[in-house]
């Protein structure tokens, strides 16, 4: 139907030099409105699938062999490496804040972005499995190969929820389970309790917030 034709910069012809108050400079403004937003939606997605990327990635760089962690050391993992990760530079802009200035942009949000993972952790942090055994032999081969890794990779994963005091509850599955990849039983990896104080440190320099 003519009602129906999609309106771009394109098909309105004539549009240099027009009134106003006229039809087309009215059409041409829902354009640029229509494209605006667009814009808006797609730096949105890309934004979203970035952090979705991050996340994984930090555990993937955790990873110094291929054995699984207990829950105890990957609870410690979260919050004395991952969560923390950016507070050097947080106490690094707050020594260099002169007094009666306000706070950098980048110190208000490092510190949003802290508050809201340690909320998110209280009622349920969405991590990779790395007390699964298949997930984490996986996972250490992609670091061994330096594969680059893409939403398919992470979709692969086992995910769990994890808080401090609450049930650790599976939110995806994954497919380790069907990749037939050999675990040696009875080996466990890292202990974050007991790393934790120096392992924030390397690691907020290696990865990024």
């Amino acid at each position: 139907m003519p009602g129906n034709k999609r309106l771009t910069k394109k098909t309105i012809k004539g549009k240099e030099g027009l009134h106003p108050g006229s039809r087309k400079a009215a059409q041409l403004t829902r354009v640029h409105l229509r494209t605006d937003k667009l814009k808006s939606q797609n730096k949105a997605r890309k934004e979203h699938a970035e952090a979705k990327l991050h996340r994984p990635l930090f555990f993937l760089h955790s990873l110094s062999s291929p054995h699984p962690l207990t829950m105890d050391s990957l609870k410690a993992l979260i919050t004395e490496v991952y969560i923390t990760r950016n507070d050097a530079r947080i106490n690094e802009l707050i020594a260099e804040r002169r007094p009666g200035r306000p706070k950098q942009n980048e110190l208000l949000v490092l510190e949003e972005f802290r508050r809201k993972e340690r909320h998110e952790y209280e009622t349920g942090m969405e991590v990779p499995d790395l007390t699964h055994g298949p997930t984490v032999k996986l996972m250490y081969t992609w670091l061994e190969t330096d594969t680059t890794i893409n939403h398919s990779h992470v979709d692969v994963l086992r995910q769990i929820r994890v808080s401090p005091t609450g049930e650790t509850l599976v939110t995806k599955p994954g497919h380790t389970e069907e990749m037939g990849l050999i675990v040696e039983e009875g080996k466990v990896g890292d202990d974050w309790s007991s790393l934790a104080g120096q392992a924030a440190g390397d690691m907020a320099v290696e990865i990024s917030a």
